[in-house]
């Protein structure tokens, strides 16, 4: 294991994370670990595809703090917009690919509502992301593809705020809504059989009550499931959006097992949405839905 250290003081071999990342070789030899001492890191990152096996591990999510403020509308230097995913604070692109320990911020719409802008942006597979808070508004975690392991993380944001074709498995984590909008918006390929997992969440929100959807399909054969969670009084009593077309009523493959809490009435649920058994539960095990195209488990 190759160890690099990143810190905001004069002594510090790397004062930024990218300086680090770059230090290292295309297709490393052995994994990497890049330690982030505790500071505010304004800057964004990138790790490409041939970087695999990078583990990026902060002090702490409370003071560890990755920041930055693009968004769609923003024009680059050429005057052409950035456009959504652009945006990104942090791009990960490599495989096996860890994050740990650290805040990902896109600030651009804090205290005003500015449009789309990620916090983070994945699309490597094997991904493991633990004890880490991801904070945006519109937009803030995109899932482009692959296969993701999120464990005890906090996430906010207020539009499709989780979105994308991944299949992406969240435990234990608190999905906070800041606002009145969308938890999850689900590209899932039709061949794909599982998009989005949240086993044992909490969804908080400071949005009103029944003003918040659990989900719409960003493509027709979206993929979403809620297993044990616990649903605060913003989420809408009748689950799910359509997006505006009847015909992804057909298609989208939305659901949930034993919702808890005010926002869990399944008396008001929309009637194209699965409520599940625990017979059907009993099969969702994290072997079963990340060997759906080789084996693999994440390591915590």
């Amino acid at each position: 294991m190759h160890k690099v250290f990143v810190a905001k003081n004069d002594n510090a071999v790397f004062q930024t994370i990218q300086d680090a990342i770059d230090s290292i070789r295309v297709f490393p030899l052995e994994d990497v670990t890049i330690h982030i001492a505790d500071g505010i890191y304004y800057e964004k990152i990138i790790v490409p595809e041939n970087k695999p096996n990078v583990h990026l591990i902060g002090e702490s999510p409370e003071n560890t703090i990755l920041t930055f403020d693009d968004y769609a509308e923003k024009t680059d230097y050429f005057g052409n917009k950035l456009g959504t995913f652009r945006t990104a604070t942090a791009t990960i692109h490599a495989d096996n690919f860890t994050l740990e320990n650290i805040t990902i911020e896109n600030s651009a719409g804090f205290g005003k509502d500015i449009g789309q802008a990620v916090a983070l942006y994945l699309s490597g597979d094997r991904c493991t992301i633990n004890n880490t808070r991801l904070l945006g508004n519109q937009d803030t975690l995109y899932t482009s593809k692959g296969r993701q392991f999120f464990k005890d993380c906090y996430i906010e944001g207020h539009v499709d705020f989780i979105f994308g074709a991944a299949t992406a498995v969240f435990e234990e984590c608190e999905i906070h809504s800041l606002r009145e909008g969308y938890v999850t918006a689900a590209s899932t390929p039709k061949t794909q059989p599982y998009g989005f997992v949240f086993f044992n969440c909490k969804l908080t929100g400071e949005a009103t009550a029944d003003s918040v959807f659990l989900g719409r399909p960003w493509r027709p054969y979206a993929h979403t499931l809620f297993i044990n969670c616990m649903l605060g009084k913003h989420i809408k009593l009748v689950g799910w959006d359509n997006w505006r077309n009847p015909n992804n009523e057909k298609t989208a493959r939305y659901g949930e097992y034993n919702s808890l809490g005010p926002g869990s009435n399944q008396t008001h649920r929309i009637h194209w949405a699965n409520q599940y058994h625990q017979k059907d539960t009993d099969l969702l095990t994290l072997k079963q839905i990340f060997t759906c195209s080789s084996q693999w488990l994440p390591n915590l």
